[in-house]
């Protein structure tokens, strides 16, 4: 049983935010400045998803760490066993992402991601039920998918039923949530693992999907925002793109996502053999950077004003230059290097809320299975693009060669941003998703 007490003072908070109304789609009219964390904890959607999303981060990371050991076990002891866990999950994602992104907007939100949730359930026990290397892979790969499904509807339930200045902080709050449990994951589902089988671990991630969807089950989400027309297998990429700070943000943001697997794929490169006791802390480090990050990040209006955004991605390209630098003094020095890294991908958590404000409800879950599908893609074709410059120059190089990327695409949205203000005022009243009866331009203009 879960139970949280919510402090007086956040009650007392949400009356006042209560006063100022609310638009029919969640969005919260008036002052957001005084809102903190426990204004999540305050809104009775926004902790459920909050709470259902950390059971789950967590049972996730047990589950994967189970399923890497078992396929290596599996495998006959083959490299390869672990990274096919990996690499299975990437197909099923992006099929979600391209071939059922146009219906997921048209799935209710809440039966949907409890359904999900019962499925996930049962995907894991797979290997617990059946031998061979098989049941691994199609446990990882059913997982995969569900997750990009998830996600997406997710989110557009945060659309629907989150107030407005409410969700940069659940968007960072499940942001810490994911960087720690992939830390405590990871080492808690290779510990049990290894110590008493793989059946209990999964069992357990089997478990936290059932609490999930308990949780999930006590939502109460306003009318869901459908559009009228159907979306295409385009509809998401077009929505973006149409959108005149959208076209601006995710170029620059798929160039940052493409270096997002850098740190920790470099991570054993960078450190000698003498060295690899380093190696634990150089994998982590990137994901304690980023929980830090999001906790700071949620707190400000960072997603409201995209141009500082980009001088945040600029910081994150210095901070890959200044690892590049550091590691031709002393290797170790890639923790520090990738912890400042972490902080730096603090801009992640402001893009996606900018998504959110941005993007009409309608189109929420479509429009994030695209962007989960394109950093699937990017994220691993960037690590092994990093990989080959790693091998072929040295890992130095490939570090100063994110860097500059990076640096070289955020000092041009500044540049473009300074030029065209308007562009990226994402409170120009047609990024407003539309009331019930309006049309809906989104669908019109894809």
């Amino acid at each position: 049983m879960i139970s949280i007490i919510i402090p007086r003072k956040y009650v007392n908070s949400l009356r006042r935010w209560s006063k100022h109304g609310h638009d029919n789609k969640g969005t919260r009219v008036g002052d957001g400045a005084t809102l903190r964390y426990g204004a999540v904890f305050s809104d009775p959607t926004a902790w459920r998803l909050w709470t259902a999303a950390t059971i789950s981060y967590l049972g996730d990371f047990v589950g994967l760490g189970a399923l890497l050991l078992a396929g290596y076990d599996r495998s006959g002891g083959h490299p390869l066993g672990s990274a096919a866990v990996f690499g299975i999950q990437a197909v099923p994602a992006f099929a979600v992402s391209a071939g059922i992104g146009p219906w997921l907007d048209r799935i209710p939100r809440r039966s949907g991601l409890i359904m999900l949730s019962l499925v996930g359930a049962a995907a894991v026990t797979l290997p617990i039920i059946a031998p061979g290397l098989w049941a691994v892979l199609a446990a990882a790969a059913i997982i995969g998918a569900i997750r990009t499904a998830f996600n997406s509807i997710r989110t557009g339930a945060i659309a629907d039923g989150v107030p407005h200045d409410v969700r940069g902080r659940l968007v960072a709050l499940m942001t810490v949530s994911n960087q720690a449990s992939e830390v405590l994951g990871y080492v808690a589902g290779s510990a049990v693992a290894i110590v008493i089988g793989v059946g209990p671990a999964l069992g357990a991630d089997a478990a936290t999907f059932l609490v999930a969807a308990v949780l999930l089950a006590g939502l109460r989400l306003p009318p869901q925002s459908v559009s009228r027309q159907r979306a295409s297998m385009t509809t998401g990429i077009r929505t973006i793109f149409g959108d005149p700070t959208l076209s601006v943000l995710v170029p620059v943001a798929w160039i940052g996502l493409s270096l997002g697997a850098v740190p920790q794929t470099l991570a054993a490169a960078a450190l000698s053999k003498t060295d690899r006791g380093w190696v634990p802390a150089a994998l982590a480090a990137m994901a304690a950077g980023a929980a830090i990050a999001a906790t700071v990040v949620g707190r400000t209006r960072l997603s409201e004003r995209v141009l500082g955004q980009f001088r945040y991605v600029t910081a994150c390209g210095v901070a890959f230059l200044l690892t590049a630098a550091w590691l031709r003094v002393d290797p170790p020095l890639v923790v520090a290097g990738n912890f400042a890294i972490g902080l730096a991908f603090g801009w992640t958590v402001a893009a996606q809320t900018t998504f959110i404000h941005v993007i009409p409800a309608q189109r929420m879950a479509h429009v994030t299975s695209t962007m989960i599908g394109s950093l699937i893609v990017l994220e691993g074709a960037g690590a092994v693009a990093f990989g080959a410059v790693a091998g072929a120059f040295g890992v130095s190089a490939a570090y100063l060669l994110a860097g500059a990327m990076l640096t070289a695409a955020g000092l041009a949205a500044i540049g473009y941003g300074r030029a065209h203000a308007q562009a990226l005022d994402i409170s120009r009243p047609q990024v407003a998703a539309p009331r019930p009866g309006e049309p809906d331009r989104s669908a019109q203009e894809a």
